[in-house]
């Protein structure tokens, strides 16, 4: 369960980071996304087998992909900024505008 909270911890954080402007993904490749680890939280609770199907794990693999060229380009005020909205949406807060303006 805990591999699954991670890869669903760096789904919400390509999608911080591509808000401020490292990287690009669609709002459909993040729905995508939700769905396969969404449902891999159903059978993981229901069969206590964790894991990913095929296209679940290529939608995956394409986050991580993007996740690492995040890491190697943004800096760490942006990092920062990231994990700090996805603190306050962990604890319950909406996501909200990003506090210092996205790079131009």
């Amino acid at each position: 369960m805990s591999t699954a909270q991670t890869l669903c911890q760096a789904m919400i954080l390509v999608g911080l980071l591509a808000d401020l402007g490292y990287g690009a993904v669609t709002v459909e490749q993040m729905r995508s996304a939700e769905t396969v680890i969404s449902e891999a939280f159903d059978r993981g609770r229901d069969s206590g087998v964790w894991c990913l199907d095929e296209a679940g794990f290529l939608q995956f693999a394409m986050i991580a992909t993007m996740y690492d060229e995040q890491l190697r380009r943004a800096p760490m005020s942006a990092m920062a900024e990231a994990s700090n909205r996805l603190d306050r949406f962990r604890q319950g807060e909406a996501f909200d505008a990003p506090a210092s303006p996205p790079r131009q």
